[in-house]
C-alpha cells in the first residue's frame, strides 16, 4: 500500500513540477531571402538603414571604404537579442473553465548575408529564435532554443530593407 501512495504521489508531483506545453499557431511559411535589383553598395546601405536601432554584435569585414565596398562580394552581419513578444508561439491555461491563451516572451537575433551577384544583391537571412518557458504559477523558467522560428520575423526585416534601400537615391 505505501509503495502505490509514495509511487502515486511521485507522479503527482511530477506532473505538477513541468512546464505547460508550448503551443504554435500555424502561419504560412515565408522566404528568408530576397533579391534586390540594386547593386550592392545601394542594399547594404538599406540593411545598415533597416538595423539602426539595434545593437550590432558583429559585421565581416568590419570597417569598408567607399572604394572597397564596390569592389566587395559578400559582407555579414549579426545582430545582438532582440526582445519582442511572440505572435505565434503561446500557453494554453483555464480560468473557472475557461480556455485562455498568454503569448510567450521571446529573443531573437538575425544573421544577415549580402552577397553581390548578376544583376543586383542576394540577401539572406537566418533567424535564431530562442522562447521564454513559464512555470505553471506563471513565473519565468528563462529562455530556450525554439522548435521553429516565427514565419515573419525574417520576411519583417526583408520588408524594412526593402523600404530602406527604394527610400535611398542610387550610387
Amino acid at each position: 500500500m505505501s509503495k502505490i501512495y509514495f509511487s502515486a504521489m511521485i507522479l503527482l508531483m511530477s506532473a505538477c513540477a513541468s512546464s505547460p506545453v508550448v503551443k504554435s499557431q500555424d502561419y504560412a511559411k515565408m522566404p528568408g531571402s530576397h533579391f534586390y535589383e540594386h547593386e550592392f553598395p545601394s542594399v547594404w546601405k538599406g540593411v545598415e538603414a533597416a538595423l539602426k536601432n539595434y545593437k550590432i554584435l558583429e559585421r565581416d569585414p568590419e570597417e569598408v571604404s567607399s572604394v572597397e565596398m564596390k569592389n566587395l562580394t559578400q559582407r555579414t552581419l549579426e545582430t545582438d537579442w532582440i526582445y519582442s513578444q511572440s505572435q505565434d508561439k503561446y500557453q494554453e491555461y483555464q480560468v473557472n473553465g475557461s480556455p485562455r491563451k498568454k503569448y510567450l516572451q521571446l529573443r531573437y537575433k538575425h544573421e544577415i548575408v549580402a552577397k553581390r551577384a548578376v544583376g543586383g544583391t542576394e540577401i539572406a537571412v537566418k533567424t535564431v529564435e530562442e522562447i521564454e518557458k513559464l512555470k505553471p504559477d506563471g513565473t519565468s523558467l528563462g529562455f530556450s532554443q525554439s522548435d521553429s522560428t516565427s514565419p515573419s520575423l525574417s520576411h519583417d526585416l526583408l520588408e524594412k530593407i526593402n523600404l530602406a534601400v527604394l527610400s535611398n537615391p542610387p550610387e
